[in-house]
């Protein structure tokens, strides 16, 4: 559970040095050899590091919910419900791989609308297509995700040593 401030941390630095790089704030020149020098390269590079940090933020926040033992529910009734089986589908989009990250929904209860907090979403036939983030309202809702969880389920993080 303390990774989770991290995890999330990633993602809104690898957020923001992609849009500093889709605004030209980013000297390409002045950027370490390791990103492929032609122009599609380091775009390309820092979408795909902006991927690889929204999966690791999506599996740390399931593994939290694992770690305080919230289970999946059989039958997804209540908010809370909802929301820890959406993070769940979050998750497995980016477990299975994590570079190219699909729906993962093999479980018909899962394949369904989801409505917790003012939040809306429809995985209902989404099993097998890319991952997009427009299918959860962009990156900021997942955020929002985050604080509906860590709300709903009391969440406290304590200063690491």
């Amino acid at each position: 559970m303390q990774y989770l401030p991290i995890a999330f941390e990633q993602l809104e630095f690898s957020r923001s040095l992609l849009n500093c790089r889709i605004k030209g704030k980013i000297n390409i020149d002045e950027v370490d050899n390791a990103i492929n020098k032609n122009q599609d390269g380091p775009l390309k590079t820092l979408k795909n590091n902006l991927t690889i940090t929204f999966g690791a933020a999506a599996i740390t926040l399931n593994r939290v919910r694992e770690e305080l033992n919230i289970p999946l529910p059989e039958t997804i009734d209540s908010e809370n419900d909802q929301c820890v089986s959406l993070i769940y589908q979050i998750r497995n989009a980016f477990a299975h791989d994590i570079a190219e990250p699909k729906w993962w929904i093999t479980k018909e209860r899962f394949r369904r609308e989801y409505r917790f907090g003012r939040m809306h979403f429809d995985l209902t036939d989404l099993h097998g297509t890319a991952f997009n983030y427009e299918h959860i309202h962009g990156i900021d809702t997942f955020f929002c995700i985050k604080e509906y969880f860590e709300n709903e389920f009391d969440i406290f993080y304590y200063p690491r040593n």
